[in-house]
């Protein structure tokens, strides 16, 4: 990450783009937040809740300047960096990168290379993740693109697979893309503690609402019944051996079938078959695939 002084140089850059147009006219006095609504007024606002570009860049810069770490009986000031865990610390890695995102598209265009600025409508960025697909010279412009803060590290499986979060996409030999669920975590040679323990003296309510919110998140993957399905049946007996009642995670599991159909009628089975396929003993899984079709490959990198 980058020194205090660049990150906030660029932020205040952002922060003036909004308030501001390219010629230096103003173009908004004030931010108002009344929430659930956010928005931007040219003149004046009656509302208490409005902030001026000075005092969003003042509050911004006294979050910054006064990061403190405690190590021990010893206080240290951060000078490099947000540290992890801070709220708005997603927020503002976005926003710092982004500035250098923002930046390469009109430099092409005044370059008068708009073939290569299309070339970027397939490039996707999560923090500090980023894919790119069907761009053969992409690869050629990540130093140039990003800070030489961001260390960048080229990390497909192979010339033809890459994991993208929770996704595995492979390239078959008739150039079609393929996709499959993917875990890092199952690649360990052991098991990895990512899910609480019952015994840990947590609240049920919460424990069982994560519980579904796994199995959303296989679902949206938009794989074919047997991914899902034996994803759900890996997960069912994680959470089973940390102290889950199967009980409980029936009931959830019916609660996501009757909530979130339009998730799982894609499989075309009924609740039946699916809490049969789920909750059998048998934890052998064979993971399905997706067909999707492509031109090329994906390059994905880790910024």
């Amino acid at each position: 990450m980058a020194n205090h002084d660049k990150l906030k140089t660029r932020l205040f850059e952002i922060i003036d783009s909004c308030f501001f147009n390219k010629n230096g006219k103003r173009k908004y006095s004030y931010l108002v937040i009344i929430h659930p609504k956010i928005y931007f007024v040219n003149y004046r606002s009656d509302s208490t809740l409005k902030y001026s570009k000075v005092e969003i860049k003042n509050v911004l810069e006294f979050l910054i300047d006064n990061i403190f770490v405690v190590f021990g009986n010893q206080v240290f000031q951060q000078s490099v960096g947000v540290p992890m865990g801070t709220n708005c610390v997603h927020l503002l890695t976005y926003l710092f990168v982004y500035s250098y995102e923002a930046e390469i598209i009109p430099k092409r265009l005044r370059e008068k290379r708009k073939f290569l600025a299309v070339d970027f409508n397939s490039t996707f960025r999560y923090i500090d993740d980023v894919l790119s697909i069907n761009d053969n010279n992409f690869h050629s412009y990540v130093e140039s693109i990003y800070p030489c803060e961001l260390e960048i590290k080229h990390t497909p499986e192979s010339s033809t697979s890459a994991s993208y979060f929770n996704i595995l996409l492979k390239v078959d030999i008739k150039g079609k893309l393929t996709t499959q669920l993917y875990d890092k975590r199952y690649d360990f040679s052991f098991s990895v503690v990512n899910f609480p323990y019952l015994c840990s003296n947590i609240p049920l309510s919460p424990v069982n609402g994560f519980y579904i919110s796994q199995l959303i998140r296989y679902a949206k993957v938009r794989s074919v019944n047997n991914q899902f399905l034996n994803r759900g049946k890996l997960l069912r007996n994680k959470l089973m051996v940390q102290g889950f009642q199967q009980s409980r995670l029936k009931s959830a599991f019916r609660k996501l079938y009757g909530r979130d159909n339009d998730l799982v009628r894609q499989y075309n089975l009924s609740l039946g078959q699916m809490l049969s396929d789920v909750f059998h003993t048998d934890c052998y899984s064979v993971l399905g695939t997706l067909i999707l079709t492509t031109e090329n490959f994906v390059y994905l990198i880790k910024i």
